[in-house]
């Protein structure tokens, strides 16, 4: 039996069970958005090259559509306890991820960072 993942759609946060390998033709039952694309893909990152940080992956030019990449492995799900990097996250995810991981110490941890610009 293959193993099951947790799939969350970066699109609606609906999460879809996974038991065999997500192609191009599955997509969201909520939303109806590909399932098989970079924003669902545990290699993006909005900062890394071509936003993908697996070095041999093809450019792909939309993000939020259904491609080909052969090195496509499904993002695990943003744990709600988890602290999450806002530049790992889709456009369209950002706001709400950011105000639902971000913590007091986000403030505190910036003006730290301006007062140590200062410091004599």
């Amino acid at each position: 039996m293959a193993e099951e993942k947790i799939l969350r759609c970066w699109s609606c946060g609906n999460e879809i069970t996974i038991t065999q390998r997500v192609t191009r033709n599955d997509f969201c039952p909520e939303c109806e958005n590909p399932l098989k694309c970079c924003y669902n893909c545990r290699f993006y990152d909005r900062n890394a090259n071509n936003h993908c940080t697996e070095p041999q992956a093809e450019w792909v030019r939309y993000k939020e559509k259904a491609n080909f990449c052969e090195y496509f492995d499904p993002r695990p799900p943003i744990d709600e306890s988890q602290e999450v990097p806002d530049e790992t996250l889709p456009f369209s995810l950002n706001a709400e991820a950011r105000n639902r991981h971000r913590t007091t110490n986000d403030k505190e941890r910036t003006k730290e960072a301006w007062d140590d610009l200062f410091k004599d």
